[in-house]
């Protein structure tokens, strides 16, 4: 119970940072058009996302450096987890100078003779090219600490950082509409010092606490190898968002110009920000999943697996419901002026992102259990075929529209191959109660959650009271059938008794 307790705590640290961040995120948004108009909102997305091109040997190798942390946390040998912190901080150097190589050389050729930037804005947008692999290649480095945050599930820390990166952005936005200069170099220079600030403190913190972060700069093959092995199979992984979540924008960008990418950057703000509030659960169940999975407890992994798969699911549905009944009020009430094709790019988002929530909790359970192979090589394929079908649909005239519903329905073929590998590794009885008792349970209830929602937005009409009203019908409405249909007894009293001594703490202090 203490351990289903500690998760709810997170779980709340998290939650609470996830709804600020996406308001406020949500709100930056129009302050940053505002700020430095919609041209320059499509610039900063295309030029400084690529760098993106790189993130896949950074995303590699830092999930391998948080799993293994988090896995020698769980078996409890104190000098094998500093030894793993040392091979991670090495690796994690010599990863920073390649990414530095590979920026200077491919990804600049890339910036200065294939993107189409508007004419006079190539200092503006070199400015933010080269800021992006700086702040990348030194945040390398943080990566054994905040690996080290993270397995110690310190969500309070993150989470309190989090907000004052939040709110100090917006704070820059809104003092750049009335500054002088160059709006587009002045947010991207004073960000950089945001992040370097970031990462000071949270080296500070690690070192103050925890001696396993003791710094040899030693590396130690018999970590380094069976971490090289996962890196380079979760690599296949990361590859595969690279090539979809920054290739994607990129050629788009070739094909319809830079309005079309204001109108993706938007779209996945919304939609980021909707999946960030699941995302918040998996957070908080991940190294508790990956602990219990390195004591040898097989029935826990499971059932928090089940319970994280649920939980996600449903907080997607609670914001994301409503989001897509009003949505269309909502684009006209947050932006000044709205990219075309915005509104059926986050439509096409927020509902195949039902798909993501069934699949994302599984995916990562089994990957960071070591099964990384065989969904690392799919997702790699799968996303090559999908950038090869878009980029020959460009070329034969399709609309911007068509192929982005074909980018977001790639990820069914994802669902279908995390399925089999599910019941391959952790057996047809645990993907049957998977399949029948949480993804469909849930799907049902936001089935039935988003025609009341419907009814009441066309019966009230549009305005900021039914706004309101169908974001509070759709807590009371899911919560309640979540409590009836979705909860195990067990967790059901959990969260009672967890809420209860939360209230009694409150009237107390």
């Amino acid at each position: 119970m203490a351990g289903q307790l500690k998760i709810a705590k997170n779980a709340l640290f998290l939650y609470a940072r996830t709804i600020i961040n996406m308001l406020v995120g949500i709100f930056s948004v129009r302050v940053f058009m505002q700020a430095v108009g919609v041209e320059d909102y499509g610039l900063s997305t295309v030029a400084g996302g690529l760098i993106g091109i790189f993130s896949f040997i950074i995303e590699g190798i830092s999930t391998s450096c948080s799993r293994f942390i988090t896995y020698e946390l769980g078996r409890g040998d104190s000098e094998r987890i500093n030894a793993t912190f040392n091979t991670c901080m090495v690796v994690f150097v010599l990863l920073g100078l390649t990414l530095v190589l590979l920026g200077e050389t491919i990804g600049l050729w890339i910036l200065t003779h294939s993107l189409n930037i508007p004419e006079g804005r190539e200092g503006a947008a070199m400015i933010v090219y080269q800021l992006s692999i700086a702040s990348v290649a030194i945040g390398l480095t943080q990566g054994p600490y905040q690996a080290f945050l993270t397995a110690h599930e310190k969500f309070n820390i993150t989470a309190t950082v989090s907000l004052i990166n939040t709110f100090a952005r917006l704070g820059l936005l809104y003092a750049l509409i009335e500054a002088p200069g160059d709006h587009l170099v002045i947010y991207t220079v004073v960000m950089f010092g945001f992040s370097m600030t970031t990462l000071i403190y949270y080296r500070v913190y690690c070192i103050l606490h925890w001696k396993e972060t003791r710094l040899t700069m030693r590396l130690k093959r018999s970590i380094f190898r069976p971490m090289v092995r996962f890196s380079f199979w979760e690599t296949f992984g990361a590859i595969s968002r690279v090539v979809k979540g920054t290739g994607f924008p990129m050629v788009a960008n070739m094909g319809f110009g830079v309005v079309i990418n204001a109108a993706i950057g938007v779209g996945t703000t919304v939609s980021g920000a909707v999946t960030g509030m699941a995302f918040t659960v998996t957070s908080a169940f991940k190294p508790a999943i990956l602990k219990e999975y390195a004591k040898d407890n097989i029935d826990t992994t499971k059932r928090l697996i089940l319970n994280s798969t649920m939980l996600s699911m449903v907080f997607y549905g609670v914001f994301a419901i409503p989001l897509l009944v009003e949505l269309d009020y909502v684009l006209h009430l947050w932006l000044t002026e709205v990219p075309s094709l915005t509104l059926e790019l986050c439509t096409v988002q927020i509902v195949i992102n039902l798909v993501l929530m069934a699949y994302l909790v599984p995916t990562e359970s089994v990957k960071q259990m070591g099964w990384n192979k065989g969904i690392g090589i799919f997702q790699l394929a799968e996303s090559i075929v999908t950038m090869g079908v878009i980029a020959l649909g460009i070329r034969l005239g399709w609309s911007a529209l068509t192929v982005s519903i074909i980018y977001a329905a790639s990820l069914i073929p994802n669902l279908a191959c995390t399925f089999y590998m599910v019941r391959r590794y952790l057996g047809g009885k645990f993907m049957r109660e998977l399949a029948r008792h949480t993804i469909f349970k849930v799907l049902l209830v936001e089935g039935v959650t988003f025609g009341v929602l419907k009814c009441v937005d066309h019966l009230m009409g549009p305005s900021i009271v039914t706004l309101l009203t169908v974001c509070a019908l759709s807590v009371v409405i899911t919560g309640t059938l979540t409590a009836r249909f979705l909860l195990p007894a067990e967790q059901l009293n959990n969260l009672k008794l967890f809420v209860k001594a939360r209230y009694t703490a409150l009237r107390t202090a």
